[in-house]
């Protein structure tokens, strides 16, 4: 069964601020039960501020962290899929219309 892929980011400037990884290793054991493969991608800037997002969206380091990320991730996947569909629906109307 193959899995969907989120890519998380995790932007950090300190490196105090690397602590966010084992919370991120405890989120992907979480998606991975729900079918998720999560990328991880670490990016140490020196100077910036802590930052986290999937597939580019950027979430908010509050005490909801966990519930958001995997929220996003589930949302992101959806939007996909429905595009993904949507394009194929399509491609079938046309093809049908063509015969």
């Amino acid at each position: 069964m193959a899995k969907d892929r989120v890519l998380i980011t995790i932007t950090y400037g300190k490196m105090e601020d690397a602590y966010i990884l084992e919370t991120l290793y405890h989120i992907e054991s979480e998606l991975k039960k729900i079918g998720i493969e999560p990328i991880i991608l670490q990016v140490y800037m020196p100077g910036s501020k802590l930052r986290i997002s999937v597939n580019g969206i950027e979430l908010k380091l509050d005490e909801n962290f966990l519930e958001n990320i995997i929220s996003t991730a589930i949302e992101v996947l959806s939007l996909n899929n429905y595009v993904e569909n949507k394009q194929y629906i399509k491609g079938r109307i046309a093809a049908a219309k063509s015969i």
